[in-house]
């Protein structure tokens, strides 16, 4: 895995408190073969209450047929549905002891049932997903596009589910079909157990979605990564933030030194990955230069399940306060640091939207891409990438902005809280932008 770090400013002023940002990106190789990749298990959780009857189970059945089709021998697949109650579907085996044309007939003999029980099927698929899951952990995608209204409905209680199942090694992805899913719960879900959230507007949707978000979870590059900052006195523990709204913990290390833990979780082949971490830098009274903390990254690599571990300092510059005002801050993090305030616009959106109040979510939508549009005017001489990325995201807003006074609340809650899933986390490279806003930018 390739690891860089890049400083918005690596001085900071004699005598002065100040903020350092620092833009780690994590990129995960592609690897050479899918048939050498190492096995991997999937269970899918499908809502089959009676919400489901009709296009939505019948497009639900095609992407689920469509995926064991793409299985490989090794992965191991199982099947719950729910409704009033869990039940296997299709039991979980490895694809080389599943008959394929018997799966295929399970899944087709799947008919729409009652209420919807969505904590009774969860909790059986990570049941088998713990039962069955590889070296490499396993993955559990949930499909539903209602309301959870019996068994445990609380979402805090389902999050922290998720949580605990992360914690094991597996993963909670999310998929709401249509726009009457409860994207509340499913996006807590997906979050907390460090997943995908996302909204399939159509029944016909649903296929290409299930599609994607099932290649990622079997071609997976590294395995749990974690990223360890241990901040100087320069900083201190308290010192330490992020800008991407990931989980992280502080615990002590050998030598009973506070250490900042944030984990990443698993990274899919090909896939660029994001962290912004600030440093709140204390004054210092003399110049020269001072480590303000040490990185430590480490993960697995597949398919050889091979741990690695890299370490460096992040230091900066103590000048006088004249040289600090002539540096620039380094382009590539003052975009990235821009692209998440943009996403807290969103958040504010997602938050009104939910209050059923279009106006101030337009509002908040209205001010993000005035703040761009600022930034765009101000920084003039950014490199034509980043120019272009800001670009982007400063139409994407601007859609949303009319998406949320025109196609109706449910809509638009939806489509903006499966982007802020994604890019909050600082996994918005550009192939899963396009997956999700390819259509909202035509």
């Amino acid at each position: 895995m390739k690891i860089t770090s890049q400083l918005d400013m690596d001085v900071v002023a004699l005598e002065a408190e100040d903020t350092v940002t620092c833009l780690l990106t994590f990129e995960a190789p592609m690897p050479e073969a899918a048939k050498a990749r190492p096995a991997e298990t999937l269970i899918v959780v499908l809502d089959r209450s009676g919400s489901m009857a009709g296009p939505e189970l019948n497009a639900a059945k095609i992407a689920l047929h469509s995926l064991v089709d793409a299985l490989m021998p090794q992965d191991t697949f199982g099947l719950v549905t729910f409704d009033s109650q869990a039940r296997i579907a299709v039991p979980t085996r490895s694809m080389a002891d599943h008959d394929l044309a018997t799966v295929h007939a399970l899944i087709e003999g799947i008919e729409a049932g009652s209420t919807t029980d969505l904590s009774a099927g969860y909790l059986l698929g990570l049941r088998e997903a713990k039962r069955h899951r590889k070296e490499s952990g396993a993955s559990v995608m949930v499909l539903s596009d209602g309301y959870a209204n019996e068994g445990t409905t609380d979402i805090q209680t389902l999050g922290q589910l998720a949580t605990k199942a992360r914690d094991r090694g597996i993963t909670t992805v999310t998929i709401g079909i249509g726009e009457n899913y409860d994207d509340s719960l499913l996006e807590q879900m997906a979050t907390r157990g460090q997943g995908s959230h996302r909204f399939a507007s159509t029944p016909e949707d649903a296929t290409a979605v299930v599609a994607q978000e099932a290649g990622d979870l079997l071609t997976k590059s590294i395995v749990n990564a974690f990223v360890r900052i241990r901040p100087s006195d320069a900083v201190g523990i308290d010192g330490v933030g992020t800008l991407h709204d990931v989980p992280r913990w502080v615990e002590k290390d050998s030598k009973d030194r506070p250490t900042v833990v944030i984990p990443l979780g698993d990274i899919y082949a090909g896939e660029t990955r994001e962290l912004l971490v600030q440093f709140l830098v204390s004054s210092l009274p003399a110049l020269g230069s001072v480590e303000i903390a040490e990185i430590i990254a480490d993960f697995v690599s597949l398919p050889d399940f091979e741990a690695g571990e890299v370490r460096w300092p992040i230091a900066v510059g103590v000048v006088d306060s004249h040289e600090r005002d002539a540096h620039t801050p380094d382009p590539q993090v003052r975009v990235a640091a821009l692209l998440a305030e943009a996403v807290t616009a969103k958040r504010e959106a997602v938050e009104a939207l939910q209050r059923d109040d279009a106006e101030a979510a337009e509002r908040a939508l209205r001010g993000g891409a005035e703040r761009l549009e600022t930034q765009m005017a101000e920084n003039l001489e950014l490199p034509e990438g980043l120019r272009r990325r800001l670009d982007e995201e400063h139409t994407h807003i601007r859609v949303l902005q009319v998406r949320a006074r025109e196609q109706g609340l449910e809509y638009s809650r939806r489509r903006i809280r499966e982007d802020v899933n994604v890019n909050s986390r600082g996994r918005g490279d550009a192939r899963r932008r396009q997956r999700t806003r390819g259509t909202e930018l035509q």
